[in-house]
Parts: structure tokens; sequence; C-alpha cells
């Protein structure tokens, strides 16, 4: 088991490629990638992956200047919990 302080995640891209390497051993972001992309390359070592590589589109890549919160009226909250439970209602029953 990798030490959570040594897992890193490196994005790497040319300035005319179209697509973007990312390399991860960190675990979140494995599980968060797997559920998005198809994975390019496994890195194993005594049977297990420590590492995972994708490639990715690199307009999807995106520098923020700062963070935004949403505010939401009490109306609003109320229609997306509906929503919500619409959306797991439906799965349960899938």
């Amino acid at each position: 088991m990798a030490v959570i302080s040594e897992q890193e995640t490196v994005i790497q891209f040319s300035r005319d490629g179209e697509t973007m390497n990312i390399y991860t051993s960190d675990s979140t972001v494995m599980t968060k990638l797997d559920k998005i992309y198809k994975r390019k390359r496994e890195h194993i070592a005594d049977g297990q992956i420590y590492a995972v590589e994708y490639d990715v589109d690199k307009r999807l890549l995106s520098f923020r200047s700062k963070r935004t919160r949403r505010t939401l009226t009490d109306e609003q909250k109320k229609a997306a919990a509906e929503r919500l439970k619409a959306i797991n209602g439906r799965a349960r029953h899938s």
C-alpha cells in the first residue's frame, strides 16, 4: 500500500498536441478518472497496480482564476433535492 503523502498526479502535454497524458498513483484520482476515461496503461509491481495513465483531450483542461460558490434560494434548494430524489429512485429500480 502506497503512503498517501507519496501519491501524485502528473498532467503532461505538448503545446502543439491535442491530448494530454495524466499519470496518477493517487487512488482517489484513479477512481474519479476511471468513471470518465479508459485507462491507457497500468503500472504494476508485485501483482498490484500502483499507477495508471490516461490520454485525454487537452481542451478539457481548465485553469480557473478563482473558486465560485453558488447561492441558491430555498426554492432552488428544494427543486434540486426533488430532482436528486427522482434520480436516486430511478437508479434503485433499474
